[in-house]
């Protein structure tokens, strides 16, 4: 296809001057309006997408960007021109004229100001549909020249088993590889055959240690697919903030706690997240498989797991000790963890308690989101507390509770009665206390040897009251406007 001939036969066929809504049926009118679009280029990329799609090697489709590139070039040409001309008076809205009633219906329908004509009121929404189909050719220039990927990789394999990203309109780039939505409420990895399969699993599991939650590429395996999806649902990271209660395996009151997934940073504004490359992405594999153990015994092993890589490549590059001991490096970011200023990853507390057997729910307390880091904090310090007034632990130092208590009894089976324990009120919570050290000290390794992670995510707990719209807090602030 000689993309250039194409271009110059649609440019000379689109008249300047005109924009054209006109249908026989006046009924018509809202939905031209509303989807206004210059169709000759829509159209012209629809047949481009059938040839690349028939492409079968990375270098065929490749070959595509630069003529989507022109033609996306072309096309915001045109409605950058509509748009100036409109705003100059150069150009005009062709409309059918209609009767008084269906003006009335289009004002609402529209929700139109009503101290100015139908006409004025249709040149205003006109430009700013004009700057929203300006807005879209940038964002596929964007990606043509950043993020190409998009116009060449092929869908692959199924995500499971929760929803991934808080936008579904989100592509998340790493390397050459994306992971976007396909199917209702479905994600997908996206990926040509020049990309490497630790490529697919980095950007997995990066995204992983964003939501805080485990994930997995499906397999051909339709049983095997159902059972992990069965299991991992099942993860919550905050059950690490229930064991704290002291009741907690007596209470009979559901906990009103529950995750969100983070609002990823776009790049500049597009729906874009691009994840830049990293020398380290061992570490976020390692603390996903730390997020696909669900009791406190096995996540104490698969969360050291993370603090022996990081200390390998941060502590003893940095202190370069002589005797390495790792009883020392964690006393070392035990200190740390409490000044570090970490991605946010929120939970929104809905203040109520459900009590099943009286199907009652309790309102204890104003809703609110809170940053899981920060609340780990608040436990770290009153742990510590806590160690300092027990006979045993208070003669140790912390770096030695996590290795000795917590590490060694979780992982080893020769200590006898020091061996952890599913003892739920004892051993297995004492590892719970342990893992919200070692949970820090993952996250803190993690974005120490990534610092080009800082601030990939949105901290205004604003954003996340309007993205999810809960009752519970626009009854509050109703509340408090009264």
């Amino acid at each position: 296809m000689d993309v250039d001939k194409e271009l110059k036969v649609i440019e000379s066929s689109i008249d300047e001057t005109v924009i054209n809504i006109d249908h026989s049926n006046g009924l018509y009118f809202p939905i031209r309006l509303s989807y206004f679009e210059l169709n000759h280029y829509k159209e012209f990329i629809k047949k481009l997408n059938k040839e690349r799609l028939a492409c079968k090697s990375y270098t065929e489709k490749q070959a595509y960007v630069d003529k989507y590139k022109k033609i996306y070039l072309s096309e915001r040409r045109k409605y950058n021109r509509l748009l100036r001309n409109l705003n100059n008076g150069t150009a005009e809205i062709n409309y059918s004229a209609m009767t008084k009633e269906m003006e009335e219906s289009v004002f609402d329908f529209f929700n139109f100001n009503p101290s100015i004509s139908l006409k004025e009121n249709v040149k205003d929404y006109m430009k700013k549909k004009l700057k929203q189909r300006i807005n879209e050719s940038n964002q596929e220039l964007y990606k043509l020249k950043h993020y190409p990927a998009d116009y060449i990789n092929t869908f692959s394999t199924y995500i499971g088993p929760l929803s991934i990203s808080k936008y579904g309109n989100n592509m998340i780039f790493y390397k050459d590889v994306f992971i976007a939505a396909t199917d209702s409420h479905s994600y997908s990895v996206f990926y040509n055959e020049n990309s490497l399969e630790d490529t697919k699993r980095a950007l997995l599991n990066i995204l992983a240690y964003f939501n805080g939650q485990p994930y997995f590429y499906f397999t051909e395996n339709y049983d095997f697919n159902r059972k992990i999806c069965d299991l991992y649902e099942q993860f919550d990271l905050l059950d690490m903030l229930r064991l704290r209660k002291n009741n907690f395996f007596n209470s009979k009151q559901k906990e009103p706690f529950h995750l969100e997934l983070p609002i990823l940073k776009r790049k500049n504004r597009y729906t874009v997240v691009g994840f830049e490359d990293s020398k380290h992405e061992m570490i976020f594999e390692l603390y996903h498989a730390s997020l696909k153990q669900f009791e406190s015994l096995p996540r104490c092993v698969f969360l050291y797991r993370v603090f022996e890589y990081g200390a390998a490549h941060h502590y003893k590059q940095v202190f370069k000790p002589s005797n390495y001991k790792p009883e020392d490096a964690l006393h070392y970011y035990v200190n740390e963890i409490m000044n570090h200023k970490y991605n946010p990853l929120f939970y929104v507390d809905f203040g109520t308690y459900l009590i099943e057997e009286e199907k009652r729910v309790i309102t204890a307390r104003k809703a609110k989101y809170i940053n899981f880091t920060t609340k780990l904090k608040e436990e770290v310090k009153k742990i510590k507390k806590e160690w300092s007034n027990h006979s045993y632990l208070s003669k140790k130092t912390i770096g030695s509770i996590i290795y000795v208590t917590g590490r060694n009894a979780a992982a080893h089976g020769g200590s006898g009665r020091g061996n952890a324990r599913y003892d739920y009120d004892m051993n297995y919570k004492h590892l719970n206390d342990v893992n919200i050290f070692l949970e820090l000290i993952a996250r803190y390794l993690i974005e120490k040897l990534n610092p080009n992670l800082a601030n990939m995510v949105e901290r205004r707990t604003s954003y996340y009251k309007k993205y999810n719209d809960y009752n519970v807090f626009n009854e509050q602030e109703k509340g408090q406007a009264e």
